[in-house]
């Protein structure tokens, strides 16, 4: 049973290429039996796979001593196996704890993955969490999408020990004489996902099918490759910044709510477009009128002819070629103007020194979401350090900012204040003071095929 974990690791990470010779690996290890096993796995397979490892450990303090030894067991793990081991300790603050928790935890990793000069991040998510997250999305009426599960991979985040279960995985730390912490949390049974862990699916598996977890993991399978093909066919009518109306016709019904999805996600405001949006935006194509509009979140859905656009909530539907796109920690936007823009999180004592193309904000004074977008009629800026208000408009000039690319020239907003233009200047909101205790940092880069 040992030997069979570390075999179905091997098939798995490279069915799924989740692992190339040359990565650094950083293992994320709670202490518990799936992230020490996940350790473990990986260094058995590193000769064979030509990998690095190393570990990251994030204490939430959530559990008092019981924390503390959490932390005790991975590092003493990490020592005895000779593996780098980056850990910090963090308090999660109030409202949704385990959304909480989880945003903390990938920053945490994001971090720990530069300190140790990582090219991937390991999860210990196994097939049993993905039979729970299935089931948990059938039961709430997902779509193929939502019943694709957790995914092999997202960005340089792999998880190679989707495919083996918790019993592979205790059989193989017993038989490697290692011992594994237990959350006692993980038994709350008013945790929606503990009654599920502990109760329905053991249930389910005795009364109809034993292998119901291998069922539900196959059906992610499954659901994850007919979206993935979904998501070609339809992404072809979706690649221009605006919505062909002859095409949308042409196609299957699926298809075209598929396209609209794509082309909201590239082109929309950021927030979810849901499913009455797209149906007008279906009926919208459809009308024989070649004009119209209907609402969408954030603005409208404005048609021209033959083409559907995004126009944001106070463009009054003049001049196109209006784009948006959300801006999340560890996200990187490419803008139409041949702009990159990048939010991350600076690590704590990193000197980093703000610039025409780096902005430092202070993440817990920030007043709402942020954005990347192109300038709106009408925008100001309160500029850091000048006091008042001025246009962008008259900023560009001042700025110099070349006429013909100021209609795509990057402008960060936070729930549509402007807080920072590249090459411009930045704005009083969300200054860095010494009270400061989470920075976040905007970098923007010009493709190099751009005349700066």
């Amino acid at each position: 049973m040992a030997q069979r974990l570390i075999e179905t690791m091997r098939a798995y990470i490279r069915r799924h290429e989740l692992l190339v010779a040359g990565d650094v690996v950083v293992a994320a290890v709670s202490g518990g039996a799936d992230s020490l096993a996940l350790l473990l796995g990986l260094l058995a397979l590193r000769d064979a796979l030509g990998i690095r490892v190393a570990a990251a450990h994030l204490d939430h303090r959530a559990r008092g001593i019981e924390s503390a030894r959490d932390r005790a067991l991975v590092e003493e793990v990490a020592r005895r196996h000779s593996v780098p081991c980056f850990s910090e300790e963090a308090v999660i603050p109030a409202g949704n704890f385990e959304a909480e928790a989880r945003r903390i935890r990938y920053a945490f990793l994001e971090r720990a993955a530069g300190e140790l000069g990582a090219t991937k991040i390991a999860t210990g998510h196994t097939r049993d969490d993905q039979a729970e997250t299935v089931f948990l999305r059938v039961v709430r009426g997902a779509g193929r999408r939502g019943l694709a599960g957790i995914r092999p991979r997202r960005g340089r985040i792999v998880r190679p020990l989707l495919d083996c279960d918790r019993m592979q995985v205790r059989a193989f730390l017993i038989a490697q004489g290692q011992e594994w912490r237990r959350d006692y949390s993980n038994f709350d049974l008013d945790l929606e996902r503990t009654r599920v862990r502990h109760g329905f699916l053991p249930a389910l598996a005795r009364e109809l099918n034993p292998r119901l977890a291998r069922t539900l993991a196959e059906l992610a399978d499954l659901m994850r490759e007919e979206d993935a093909l979904l998501d070609r066919l339809a992404g072809a009518a979706a690649r221009e910044r605006t919505l062909a109306v002859p095409v949308l016709r042409a196609i299957e019904a699926a298809l075209a709510r598929r396209a609209i999805r794509i082309w909201w996600r590239r082109c929309g405001s950021g927030a979810r477009l849901g499913r009455r949006h797209v149906e007008a935006v279906r009926r919208l194509a459809d009308r024989s009128s070649d004009d119209g509009s209907v609402a969408a979140p954030g603005g409208k859905i404005v048609r021209e002819r033959n083409h559907l656009q995004f126009l944001p909530a106070g463009l009054d539907g003049e001049a196109g070629g209006v784009w948006q796109h959300a801006l999340g920690l560890g996200t990187t936007i490419e803008t139409p103007g041949g702009w990159r823009i990048t939010l991350g999180e600076a690590a704590s004592g990193e000197n980093l020194m703000p610039g025409p193309r780096l902005c430092l904000v202070d993440a817990g004074a920030l007043p709402g979401a942020l954005a990347v977008r192109n300038r709106r009629p009408g925008d100001v800026i309160r500029l850091h350090g000048l006091g008042g208000r001025t246009s962008l408009k008259r900023l560009f000039a001042s700025r110099r900012v070349p006429r013909r690319e100021r209609a795509d020239h990057p402008v960060v907003v936070c729930d549509q204040e402007v807080l920072w233009v590249p090459d411009c200047g930045r704005s009083e909101t969300a200054l860095v003071e010494d009270a400061t205790t989470r920075r976040w940092v905007l970098r923007a880069h010009r493709h190099p095929k751009v005349v700066a």
